[in-house]
Order: C-alpha cells, then structure tokens, then sequence
C-alpha cells in the first residue's frame, strides 16, 4: 500500500505511548543482559541456561490464543496497565531476592515465564490499540519510530548499562528495570480515551473457545497473512537457537567477559535502530515484497556468516545487519496486519498469528540448547540457516504484489470503505 505519510504528523497521544514504550524497554534492556548472565553464574551449562530463554518464551506458545480472545473483549489500554504493574511487582520480588542471595536458578525459570506471559498481554494489546490511535497512512511510520526508539533504548542504551549496574551490584539492574516498568505505567495512564473494540453487546453464549476458533478460521482463509505467520514461526525458530545461549558464545567462543557482553549486543542493536528510523523510507523505495524477501534471505547469510568468522566485530557487524532486515521486515508485516485485519477482529487474529509465529521460540530455546550440548555452539548457526531456508520457500506461492492488494482490499470492503489500497508493485516477486 502507498504511504502517504509525507507531511503528516503523529498523534499526541501516540508519543506518549511511544515515550512509555521506550521508557520500559530501557529497562527491559537492562533485564535482558542481567538475566542470561544471572543465570550463567548459577548453571553455567547450556541446557540450564536455555531453559531460562525457553521458559520466557513459552507463553507465546501456550497463551497467545486466549490471549488474543481477551484483547478483544476488553479495553486495551486497561490491559496494558495491569500487564505492566504486574512486571513491576515480579521484578521487583527478583531483586530482593537477589539482594539477599536467596536465587536459585529455578526461580529464574519461573520469573521469565511469568513475565512471558505478561509480555505475551502487554504487545498483543499494544498492536491492536495503535491503529485506534495513529490514522492508517501513517502506521508504517508510526511503527518504524517505535521500533527505533524501543531498539535504541532497549539494545543500544540498556544493554550497556546492564552490563556495568550487574558489575556494581547484581541486585541493582532488576530494581531499575522494575522502577522503569512503574514510571510506563503512570504515563499509558494518561493516553486519553477508550480502547474497546466492542461496540455492540456480546451474545451471551460467546465463548473464548468459539472466539479463537473464529480467528483461526479468519487467519487460514488469509493466504498472505497464513504464509507470512508460517515463515516467520520458522525464522523465530533458526533465530532462537544460537539466541537461547548466545551468552555462551559470546564467552566461549568470542572471548567476551560479562561487562563487554552488553556492549557487545549493543552494537549489534544498532542496524534495528537504523532501520527503525528509516524503515518506512526502505519500504517506500523498494515496495513491501522486496523487502519482505531481502530481510529473509539477508537472515540466511547473517546465520552463516557468524560460525564461518567468529570474532566479536566480525559478529557484532553481521547481527547488526540482520537486525536491520529484522525492523524492517517487522515495519512491513506488523502494518500490513494493522491494515489488513478488521479491528473487531484484531485481538483474535493477531493472538493466532502471533501464536504460531512466536509459539516456535520455546521449541527453538530447548533444541538450540541440545545442539549446543551435543554439537557445540557454533552449529546451532548451520541448522539455523537451514531452517531459514525453508521459511523463503513458505512464502514464495502467496506473498507478492497481487496478494498484498487483495488482503488490504477485502478489509477496506469488509469495513464500508470505498476506495481500493494500491499496492507498490513489486515485479520481482509477483
């Protein structure tokens, strides 16, 4: 679909959720980097390790369908609220304990689950709700600038700091992670308005079952959208094998200590920052097919690339790379389903989608983990490119031009609007 961006600007309102957002993923940032190296001093094996990333993942797997169902059924911007005071409370329980040298690696375990489940609430409710807030032609905008901003605070800003609070005192990055999660809080508590998609009253025998079989039914009649999800569960599952015990790697493999492992990621985040600032500017320039596939097969070369030529900046350069095509493919993807599924709908839809895509990401953790323990660390990079490899292929029959007007046209008609999106034409891929 042609932006037509130029010239307009973005809501007050969706800067306020965008300075929440970056807020929290400063944190996050630092919660990111403290919890793999917590959780390497308590089991430095990588099966332990693994099943930390394995259990803050698997909500994605086991509750994106309700999940999605409740987004629908209540207001979104409430959701947000609880999830995140939620987060605040369960980090913050994680500090003292760490404060009085009472962790256990199982508590680590149950902890990232928890906050999985809370993340799964959280960005289910953060994307059905932009689009009731940022007007259709500026959402591929919109979305770049959040990435961009949620990247550099979370990656480029937070990583770092990490990594120097857990050298002062490893109690002391959890604490700032939960104070970050309150101050969220206050300011999604001032966007102005409602954000409940149910106009009309619920039939009294509606049911959380019959609503997610109603958005599984939705997804799979949606050839595009079903083949994008199905890819891209493959590409989080290659991803998430060398990423479950990437900390390893880095140690093991490219020499970096517990202070350089932030930076060392924050360097890496830098191309997602980049593509978040200029995304929409990618997108325009060569059309959202191409930049589906470019981001694609970039990933398969990124993946081979890192064991070939395992030095720090060598990896820190290709994963920056790949994070660029990442925020890019993201920019794409997360607008055309904006724009593509009707907001009624979005909640369920989008927790089907999710579902299958992020419900790899557990799966992805425990085989990385096992691969690592039986193969070593560096072939969890070949299986992963092989993975990747079929997630091209998935998308090769259903994503192209003719399929992305289709999609965006069924919904403008679904939804009473008159005129037809014209997509940019993509003559490589149609």
């Amino acid at each position: 679909m042609t932006s037509t961006s130029t010239g307009q600007r973005l809501p007050s309102e969706y800067w306020r959720l965008l300075t929440a957002s970056g807020i929290s993923n400063l944190g996050d940032g630092i919660f990111i980097v403290a919890l793999p190296l917590l959780a390497a001093r308590l089991s430095g094996d990588a099966i332990g390790v693994s099943l930390v990333a394995a259990a803050a993942v698997m909500p994605w797997l086991i509750f994106s369908l309700p999940i999605g169902a409740i987004i629908d059924r209540y207001d979104r911007k409430q959701i947000m609220v609880i999830t995140d005071t939620a987060r605040a409370v369960m980090v913050g329980l994680l500090a003292v304990a760490v404060a009085l040298d009472v962790v256990e690696i199982w508590m680590l375990w149950v902890l990232a689950l928890g906050l999985g489940t809370a993340e799964v609430f959280f960005d289910s409710a953060s994307q059905a709700m932009l689009p009731a807030v940022v007007p259709a032609p500026l959402l591929e905008k919109a979305n770049g600038r959040k990435y961009s901003v949620d990247l550099t605070t979370n990656t480029f800003l937070g990583a770092p700091l990490g990594s120097l609070l857990f050298g002062v005192s490893v109690a002391l990055p959890f604490g700032v992670d939960a104070a970050s999660f309150a101050i969220a809080v206050i300011l999604v508590i001032g966007v102005r308005g409602k954000y409940n998609p149910n106009t009309a009253p619920r039939h009294e025998t509606a049911s959380l079952y019959a609503e997610m079989r109603t958005g599984m039914r939705w997804l799979w009649k949606q050839p595009l959208l079903r083949s994008i999800a199905l890819s891209l569960a493959l590409s989080n599952l290659a991803f998430q094998m060398p990423q479950a015990v990437f900390v390893l790697f880095a140690r093991e493999e490219l020499g970096v200590g517990e202070t350089g492992f932030g930076f060392l990621l924050a360097v890496m985040g830098a191309g997602a920052i980049v593509g978040g600032l200029v995304g929409d500017r990618i997108v325009n320039r060569f059309g959202q097919t191409q930049c589906i596939y470019g981001a694609i097969c970039t990933w398969v070369v990124t993946l081979l690339a890192v064991p070939i030529y395992p030095q720090a900046w060598f990896v820190a350069v290709a994963v920056a790379i790949e994070s660029l095509a990442a925020t890019v493919w993201n920019v794409v993807t997360i607008s055309l389903r904006q724009q593509a599924i009707p907001d009624q709908l979005f909640g369920r839809v989008n927790g089907v989608y999710r579902w299958l895509a992020w419900g790899t990401l557990p799966i992805g953790s425990i085989i990385g983990g096992q691969v690592a323990y039986h193969l070593g660390l560096r072939a969890n990079y070949f299986v992963a490119a092989g993975v990747m490899v079929v997630a091209v292929l998935v998308l090769v029959r259903h994503v192209n031009t003719a399929g992305i007007v289709r999609a965006l046209s069924a919904n403008r008609v679904a939804t009473g609007l008159d005129d037809t999106p014209v997509a940019r034409r993509d003559p490589l891929f149609d």
